[in-house]
């Protein structure tokens, strides 16, 4: 009983941060690309020249910004979020944090540099998982 009540707790626990992501994304201006797919859901900003993809792995919700990119269109968005959600499945390190940012942060780069013929660096791109409460970014 009280496992189950723990889990209880981190899974709302876990939905409120990510209903505070989306809600700060909602307040940027941002106009999301969505699917019918969970996972990752990648997106223009409008006020500025960012794409961001918000999601989660596991019950970990995750953030990834990439500045100074300009606009992709949507075939290059849908083709992002399901990177992103490829890995977010079937990363094997799922409870080693630095592993999913770093394979996250490298999947996005190769598609930026690869797939969009887009000129990126590491610095470029911007992950970041909320933690018990912590905001850990790579």
């Amino acid at each position: 009983m009280l496992t189950r009540s723990i889990m209880t707790m981190a899974t709302v626990g876990a939905l409120s941060m990510f209903a505070r992501v989306g809600a700060a994304v909602a307040d940027t201006g941002a106009a999301p690309q969505t699917s019918s797919d969970s996972g990752f859901q990648c997106f223009n900003k409008l006020d500025i020249q960012v794409v961001s993809c918000v999601g989660s792995v596991a019950i970990i919700p995750i953030t990834v910004n990439v500045k100074d990119v300009g606009v992709l269109n949507d075939n290059n968005l849908s083709v992002l979020s399901d990177d992103l959600n490829k890995v977010s499945i079937l990363d094997g390190g799922i409870l080693n944090n630095d592993k999913i940012l770093n394979d996250l942060q490298a999947t996005v780069l190769t598609d930026f540099l690869d797939k969009f013929a887009v000129d990126v660096t590491k610095n470029d791109i911007d992950v970041c998982a909320t933690i018990l409460g912590a905001l850990l970014c790579k």
